[in-house]
């Protein structure tokens, strides 16, 4: 395989971690803590995706479509009946929660769909040769659908009532609800859109490959590995991460086994840790934790 369809393919997995991680970290910086769950949200999404195109036959679209419906739905079920009576209870106790969200999720999941390995019924993907590099359709769609993604996240914040508010509540939710701004109303507009998001990411995941009902631990891993090298929190630091990430993980496959491509996701944030541990945005890591 050649370095530039390498670099293609590198390209087009940090599109998908990007949309991936760009809910999780808006919550975590909406909400001020990690929501673990989210991979959980991303693969609950990809399986319905494929539970209602291959099993009840619906068209691929309307099935992508009601995936990402059905996320937000149950992203905003979680942050308000789960998440929302706790929130003054601390960064490490919604962190905790979380992590038994994990487990809720998964273990629903696994009731419905048998352990195993399942795949959406793609067969028709075209593919595009462009000077020799060959691209899929469904990679494009990829890239599209980052390029929407943060495209219409970063409208939100910047040209609408909507994004000041959750702005506002970001930077100090006290002073927010002083100034007038219904803090409980921005934080489901947050759970709504991490949903949406989530559910986006799903149907992405999907079109990727193979799906199995433990792939959100993977995609989790992942998942922080940018918000750290981003710089925990930052939404638009995520875009160089996320790119930087997919690129690397697909060039080290040129020259070490493609076994240990999410092992060079660990080892760059170690060294981005060790280096600058603001990450990209230059925002700490410490100090979002903190």
């Amino acid at each position: 395989m050649t370095t530039i369809q390498t670099l293609v393919f590198g390209l087009v997995t940090g599109c998908y971690l990007l949309v991936a991680t760009i809910g999780f970290a808006l919550v975590s910086r909406s909400e001020k803590f990690l929501n673990i769950a989210h991979a959980e949200l991303i693969s609950t999404a990809a399986f319905i995706t494929w539970f209602l195109s291959t099993r009840q036959g619906f068209p691929l679209l309307l099935a992508a479509v009601l995936a990402i419906l059905g996320a937000a739905v149950l992203g905003v079920l979680i942050g308000r009946v789960v998440y929302w009576p706790i929130r003054g209870s601390g960064a490490v106790v919604l962190l905790i929660t979380s992590v038994g969200v994990v487990y809720v999720l998964h273990g629903a999941l696994e009731t419905v769909i048998a352990p195993g390995v399942y795949t959406l019924n793609t067969a028709g993907e075209g593919v595009i040769d462009i000077g020799g590099i060959r691209i899929g359709a469904y990679d494009l769609v990829i890239v599209a659908a980052a390029a929407a993604s943060v495209l219409a996240v970063h409208a939100l914040l910047t040209r609408t009532a909507m994004g000041l508010r959750l702005r506002a509540r970001a930077s100090d939710e006290s002073l927010a609800a002083a100034r007038g701004v219904d803090v409980s109303q921005v934080s489901t507009q947050v759970w709504v859109i991490a949903g949406a998001l989530a559910g986006v990411a799903g149907v992405l995941l999907g079109l990727r490959g193979a799906l199995t009902t433990d792939i959100a631990f993977d995609q989790i891993l992942l998942i922080l590995s940018v918000s750290i090298l981003a710089g925990l929190g930052s939404l638009y630091g995520v875009v160089a991460a996320a790119l930087t990430l997919g690129v690397a993980m697909e060039m080290s496959t040129l020259i070490i086994p493609a076994g240990y491509r999410t092992a060079i996701a660990f080892a760059l944030v170690i060294v981005v840790l060790v280096l600058r541990p603001e990450g990209i945005s230059g925002e700490s890591v410490r100090a979002r934790a903190a």
